[in-house]
């Protein structure tokens, strides 16, 4: 009833941002799921004796997530 009595434009824009917000909404659906991906592959880098460390500052290659760090 109250879109009948709504103008065109009023419809189109209440239209219009819904499509934004879903789209804004399945965006960050992809990106969490992105995260989760980028979270098991560096667990399967690690192994099972090696930790990644949070630092501050590093310089160079990050400490034990390279297969081949010596």
């Amino acid at each position: 009833m109250r879109a009948s009595r709504l103008p065109t434009e009023d419809r189109k824009r209440i239209a219009s941002l819904g499509g934004q917000a879903r789209a804004h909404s399945l965006h960050a659906a992809r990106r969490i799921a992105e995260n989760f991906r980028y979270v098991a592959a560096l667990r399967d880098l690690q192994g099972p004796s090696t930790r990644v460390m949070r630092l501050s500052a590093f310089d160079g290659r990050l400490p034990g997530i390279y297969p081949a760090d010596h």
